[in-house]
């Protein structure tokens, strides 16, 4: 009886670790400054995930599905994005530093 709860137990926690990990997706594009050029090689804080940005700007993130407003930190300073949608596997971004948000460019 304790073997088949054991079994039934272990079973369980690999669906929902497979499926935590399929709701998972990564966010990637460019941030660039209002006047046009990269923010290079900046480290930044995603949603409380430390990244660091490459000399073009890029960045790479995983962050779960869904859509909602980032909470963005570049150089100690707080940035709140646009709203933006994330699905999985991979989602495309570029934004632009204006003011006090990050701005979709489209």
């Amino acid at each position: 009886m304790i073997k088949r709860m054991s079994m039934a137990f272990i079973c369980v926690l690999a669906i929902f670790f497979t499926y935590e990990s399929v709701l998972a997706g990564v966010l990637f594009g460019r941030i660039i400054n209002a006047d046009g050029s990269p923010v290079a090689k900046q480290e930044m804080t995603v949603e409380g995930k430390k990244i660091r940005t490459n000399e073009f700007g890029g960045y790479e993130v995983e962050l779960a599905d869904g859509e909602r407003q980032l909470k963005v930190t570049i150089n100690n300073k707080p940035y709140t994005s646009e709203k933006i949608a994330i699905y999985s596997p991979r989602t495309k971004q570029n934004w632009r530093i204006e003011a006090e948000q990050l701005k979709k460019i489209r």
